[in-house]
């Protein structure tokens, strides 16, 4: 037993020597950064303000610093100029996203334009938005419900100045900006009370949070299954929600097809997939879906920027 366990030895000890010796393994030329401990690298250096964290490193290692977050190696980038290196000179290197667990769950498989990688996928998608979904003749079409709606807001004032009554006008233009995009987008609008008992803003709200929260799974990846935290399962219970909703959207579409005067997004978007042969774009019913819910969440995030108001004004 002693002899074969000292000629098992032998042998891997010699192959370990000819690996070394045939396959040199030359050290990565990484940027500088703190060295951190095996399994959870420097996960320990960052506390409840991470980006506050990295700018104090920064002072110490540079404006391009490499960082171990527990297994995925990760480069902080923390001044103009070197941003501009990464998000301009060499954008396409960079372009894609990671695969994170909020976008596995959440954002049907990365097939938004978010969390899409850069690719054929991506560059179609990004036409498709650009000259079927938001072109300038397609934005005009929604002129006159622009106007009316801003009208109906119009009148409430009016009638709100005559009463003296106070009005939330904050209030007021929130719903107006939710009102235009469920027009534009869905073809109608949609309550609060329409998605179910929580509220679509309080479900897209929550699937942000969890998005936003740090997930182990992302950190290290062979336990992403074993969910330790419970985010993927909540982030399920949202996606589930979220996409009766828009099930329900699309469903209604089909039922509505040829009735309607002016297409909405969801409409061009059916069209384009029943049509998909004679075009370059490579969608179906997920795709359809993501696009919606990346539009509506960007609505939530967006509607009380100026530029954003403006584009109906």
């Amino acid at each position: 037993m002693a002899l074969i366990f000292a000629i098992i030895s032998t042998l891997a000890l010699l192959a370990l020597t000819l690996l070394f010796k045939f396959y040199p393994f030359k050290a990565q030329k990484l940027p500088p950064g703190p060295i951190g401990f095996p399994f959870v690298g420097s996960l320990h250096l960052l506390g409840k303000l991470p980006h506050r964290d990295f700018h104090i490193l920064s002072q110490k290692y540079g404006p391009i610093m490499h960082i171990k977050l527990g297994l995925v190696p990760t480069i902080i980038v923390s001044s103009p100029k070197a941003a501009e290196l990464f998000l301009k000179t060499h954008d396409l290197v960079f372009a894609s996203r990671p695969l994170l667990e909020a976008s596995k769950q959440m954002n049907y498989g990365q097939k938004n334009l978010v969390f899409a990688p850069y690719g054929p996928y991506w560059r179609n998608m990004r036409k498709m938005c650009t000259l079927e979904l938001l072109s300038n003749l397609k934005i005009n079409s929604f002129m006159p419900m622009r106007k009316h709606e801003l009208g109906l807001l119009i009148e409430y004032l009016k009638e709100a100045a005559h009463n003296k009554a106070v009005v939330n006008l904050s209030a007021k233009v929130t719903s107006l900006t939710t009102d235009l995009i469920c027009l534009m987008a869905f073809g109608k609008k949609y309550g609060d009370e329409e998605i179910d008992e929580r509220g679509f803003k309080a479900t897209i709200q929550e699937g942000s949070q969890l998005a936003a929260t740090p997930n182990l799974g992302d950190f290290f990846p062979f336990i992403a299954r074993f969910d330790v935290q419970r985010l993927n399962n909540r982030m399920q219970c949202v996606h589930k929600v979220l996409d009766g909703f828009l099930e329900r959207i699309v469903n209604e579409h089909l039922e509505a097809k040829g009735d309607k005067k002016t297409k909405d997004l969801v409409d061009v978007m059916l069209e384009l997939m029943n049509f998909q042969e004679e075009t370059d774009y490579q969608i179906d019913r997920s795709a359809i879906k993501a696009i919606m819910l990346e539009k509506q969440s960007r609505n939530d995030i967006c509607k009380s920027s100026k530029s954003f108001l403006s584009f109906f004004f």
